[in-house]
């Protein structure tokens, strides 16, 4: 019955005790995992009589069996056999109190009686009081110990079931144990079951040795997600610095798929959850491939394929997950797919680790796609294997995606199908000293030979090794290869190897410097490699035109060698050597001019500058030009193809530019780009020895509106040395816009009939700028003249010409400077036009106020917006802003000057003297009704105010 159910219940471990005269253990739980030695033990036994203390044995093994510390697991199905010829004689226990004590919770109980004392109705009682119920499934009885066979055998089935039933379950009758396998190191193999426990699946851990082996699953708590899920589809080693670590995956699991990794918990040991696929039916981790990338006994990657995975077809995918050596954790690192237009190829089928094939000393990868090409109807096959190299950097290993081998079924033999279904390497089947892929196919395998790699280390050297500047002679040149194989097979092939090389002169130019002086040697060089380890050849270069130097003496010249390997034609008895596909086949060589940089490599330039402007505050309307004076210093080595970049705003138009005499300096026509002109500018070509520069740039505003308020002007300077310099600069402007009033023509005088005025008289605009008032920074100024004068009194009239006024909120200040003691405030003009008298010398009235002015003078700001010009004009465009009404009592009839502006408008010669008003306006806060268009060139009528008495 032992030797039955061992080999039927991987999981299930024997006890045994005998009662007697005395009760002792022959068989310990922890004792039963060797099963040779415990079926030995069992056969050993000498039996003990005289007393039957059956109470007291089940207890005993209550006590001594069914603990932890015995091998007793929490989680475990308990069953115990009672076995006895008898009443229950002796015993101090009492067997109801046994039965019904807490520990036997959990416990079944078959019991069997043999001999004749069972056929009393009360010992038979007492059998049945020791099985539990019901009573004809536990409580047997057989005349002598010969009929035991035939009832343990039915007892045996009870207990598992058929073939390992649990319920209406199928235990480990539909196991598959041997779906996938894994060798261990340890004379254990390791086997997938994916139909155990109703196709939850799990592992069994076997030995060799004992022949003995372990069930593993996953956990109870995750009982119902397992349910379905494959677990051990596939298995795999991974070998941390921690030991070994067993994965296995469940590609079925909660239908995304999902990969476990053993674990122990206590004495408990379960697989637990540690990667989950994303997409449903991908199948993930139908495959597994753990990887040492670097060969150094340790697990750096853990590949997990999802052959299934569908974009628009089942392409499939295999995600590349990094294991990290100090806690063991797997990290997302890359996913792998094969070919982009290519659907239902089934992507990471297979893997497998297959050596070194680049023979770089790192381990590469097969993957296989063996629906790749499937429907292509051309009879050739279909079926790919991609080999994906190890890869090192920055002492992180990985796998290389730049170019993944693909080989194709129709490259490797007609009518292959299903190419790529399995996969294996690593080992030399051929021979040769390299590793070898054997590859499955539909009822085929092809066996994948490795070609030996040659690398090569390309070298150049020069005579001279610099170039003088206005050298115009030959340069001799020596080109040699250096062959680097590993490998004695690849350097064997080498000899029946032709090397096909070619030369790119000043490959960096389109307008060469310096040419071969045999273009067809330059253009191809086919050479047969002996049996050296070396391959040299020489050539000439010369000058393309009479002076090398024309425009470029100070970038290097880059001489490009381009080569490849050529292999005789013709079928030979080993594969024929490659160039390593991770390197590129070319090699890059400098021809240097010599340079004035203190015996350094480089010439280090060392640049200043420094830049002015004219201006910041621009008044479109007003200002006529704008000019940025630039200072250039180069204090350091020669600086080479010197340059500047100017990016200004649009309505910037580009005038002149004031050249120094030293350095050389030309400029290109402004070219818009974005919202900005951009002129670019070459200053000392092709050299910027240790000099200064100070030039100037002048520009003209346009007087069209700009919508911005500000705008920036930037300059950059650079240059092309190897450690570039640059230096820039930027200001920032500022932008208004002209308001513009004229005095009414004909104007009244003092003293005689009025007379025509000139354009200079009457057009104040010209009298504008160039005076800052108040603290608005620049403000546009304007002259403002009386249009009557009478008496004592003094009143204002405006006939305005507004022009390039810009459609957004602006408003203005009123600001009239006299001497104090010819000022006096009599008025204000309301919405009506009627003046409102104010007491005499009373300084504030609503928002009319004197302020100090410095000295004696005083300023009278208006702010408020009032009526400026009579209703029904501007109202469509502009708010009506107030002008004050002001009395100057004294000073009109004998000031100091006689030539100023207001005696040349008011006639002259009368002796009038009035300070020149200002009128400051800040355009930005304009304020209108409308702002659908510009108000420009619109006359109004004049405001006349009465005089004062």
């Amino acid at each position: 019955m032992m030797r039955n159910i061992y080999e039927k219940c991987f999981e299930c471990s024997f006890a045994l005790v005998q009662y007697g005269s005395v009760i002792q253990t022959e068989l310990d739980l922890q004792d039963s995992q060797d099963v040779a030695a415990s079926l030995d033990r069992v056969q050993n036994i000498t039996q003990v009589g005289s007393v039957t203390k059956t109470a007291s044995a089940m207890q005993h093994v209550l006590d001594n069996i069914f603990t932890p510390s015995h091998g007793s697991k929490a989680k475990a199905s308990k069953v115990m056999v009672v076995l006895t010829d008898g009443d229950i004689f002796d015993d101090p226990l009492n067997l109801t109190t046994v039965i019904n004590s807490p520990k036997m919770q959990g416990v079944e109980r078959f019991a069997i009686g043999v001999g004749g004392a069972f056929n009393k109705s009360n010992t038979y009682n007492e059998l049945k009081l020791i099985a539990s119920d019901p009573d004809e499934d536990h409580a047997f009885k057989v005349t002598n110990y010969m009929a035991l066979d035939g009832l343990l055998s039915k007892l045996q089935q009870r207990i598992i079931r058929v073939e390992g039933m649990v319920g209406d379950a199928p235990h480990y009758q539909l196991a598959q144990v041997g779906f996938s396998a894994q060798i261990l190191d340890e004379g254990q193999v390791l086997l997938g079951a994916v139909g155990a426990f109703d196709w939850s699946g799990g592992v069994l851990l076997y030995d060799t040795h004992s022949r003995r082996g372990r069930f593993l699953n996953q956990t109870v708590e995750d009982a119902r997600g397992a349910q379905y899920s494959y677990l051990g589809y596939s298995v795999a080693v991974l070998h941390k610095t921690c030991g070994l670590s067993y994965v296995a995956g469940a590609p079925r699991h909660k239908q995304r798929g999902a990969v476990f990794e053993l674990q122990k918990e206590g004495r408990e040991t379960d697989f637990a959850l540690v990667l989950e696929g994303e997409q449903m039916g991908s199948y993930f981790g139908s495959e597994l491939c753990p990887v040492d990338v670097d060969m150094d006994g340790i697990t750096d990657l853990l590949l997990v394929a999802a052959p299934f995975h569908h974009i628009q077809g089942e392409e499939g995918r295999v995600s590349v997950y990094r294991v990290n050596h100090q806690d063991g954790s797997f990290t997302l690192a890359r996913t792998l797919s094969g070919h982009s237009r290519l659907p239902y190829a089934r992507f990471g089928f297979a893997m497998a680790t297959v050596g070194d094939i680049s023979q770089d000393k790192l381990t590469d990868v097969a993957i296989g796609a063996p629906l790749e090409d499937f429907g292509a109807d051309d009879g050739a096959g279909f079926g790919s294997v991609y080999i994906y190299n190890g890869h090192s950097t920055n002492q992180l290993v990985d796998l290389s995606t730049h170019q993944p081998q693909r080989i194709r079924a129709s490259a490797v033999a007609p009518g292959l199908h299903y190419f790529g279904m399995s996969v294996a390497g690593g080992l030399d089947f051929s021979g040769d000293g390299l590793a070898d892929i054997t590859v499955g196919a539909l009822g085929r395998a092809a066996v994948l030979r490795a070609r030996p790699v040659v690398r090569l280390k390309v070298s150049m050297t020069f005579i001279p090794e610099a170039l003088p500047i206005g050298f115009h002679g030959g340069v001799k040149v020596h080109l040699c290869f250096e062959r680097r194989s590993g490998t004695t097979v690849a350097e064997s092939g080498l000899g029946e190897t032709s090397l096909n090389f070619t030369l790119d002169v000043d490959a960096m130019k389109q307008r060469k410097r310096m040419q071969c002086s045999d273009e067809r040697q330059c253009q191809s060089s086919l050479r047969k490699w002996g049996a050296g380890p070396q391959l040299c050849e020489p050539f000439l270069l010369l000058p393309t035109e009479k002076q090398l130097c024309q425009e470029d003496c100070f970038s290097s010249i880059i001489v490009k060698v381009s080569y490849q390997l050529q292999t005789p034609e013709g079928r030979t008895d080993h594969p024929q050597p490659v160039l390593d596909v991770h390197s590129e086949p070319s090699a890059y060589f400098q021809l240097p001019y010599e340079k004035a940089c203190k015996n350094k490599l480089f010439c280090i330039a060392e640049l200043q500058l420094d830049t002015t402007l004219s201006q910041r505050a621009l008044v479109v309307g007003l200002t006529k030009e704008l000019t940025m004076n630039i200072s250039l210093t180069n204090s350091g080595e020669d600086s080479y193809m010197t340059s500047m970049a100017l990016n200004y705003p649009r309505n910037l138009q580009f005038k002149r530019i004031q050249k120094p005499p030293s350095p050389n300096i030309q400029c290109d026509d402004p070219k818009p780009e974005a919202s900005v002109l951009v002129m670019n500018c070459a200053i000392g070509h092709p050299i910027l020895k240790r000099s200064s520069a100070m030039f100037s740039l002048v520009w003209q505003l346009e007087e069209s509106a700009f919508p911005d308020r500000t705008a920036n002007i930037s300059v950059s300077i650079t240059n092309y040395n190897e450690n570039r310099s640059s230096v820039s600069k930027t200001h920032s402007l500022w932008f208004k816009h002209a308001f513009i009033a004229v005095l009414p023509n004909p104007l009244l005088g003092l003293g005689g009939a009025p007379r025509p005025r000139s354009l200079k008289e009457t057009v104040l605009a010209e009298q504008v700028g160039g005076r800052a008032e108040g603290q608005h920074g620049l403000m546009e100024m304007l002259d403002l003249l009386p249009c009557s004068l009478q008496g004592g009194g003094v009143t204002f009239g405006l006939e305005a010409v507004v022009v390039l006024l810009p459609h957004q909120p602006v408003d203005f200040e009123l600001v009239v400077t006299f001497s104090r003691e010819q000022v006096l405030v009599h008025g204000d003009v309301a919405e009506n036009h009627d003046p409102v008298p104010l007491q005499a010398r009373q300084g504030v009235v609503d928002d009319v106020d004197l302020q100090p002015a410095g000295g004696d003078g005083v300023r009278l700001p208006v702010e408020g917006v009032v009526e400026l010009f009579e209703a029904g004009f501007l109202q469509e465009h502009i708010s009506p802003v107030q002008v004050a009404v002001l009395e100057v009592q004294r000073g009109l009839c004998h000031g100091e000057g006689g030539g100023d502006l207001v005696q040349d408008a008011l006639g002259g010669g009368n002796g009038v003297q009035l300070r020149t008003h200002l009128l400051e306006i800040d355009p930005a806060k304009l304020k209108f009704q409308h702002d659908e268009e510009l108000v420009f060139l619109k006359k109004v009528r004049p405001v006349v105010c009465r005089p004062f008495r």
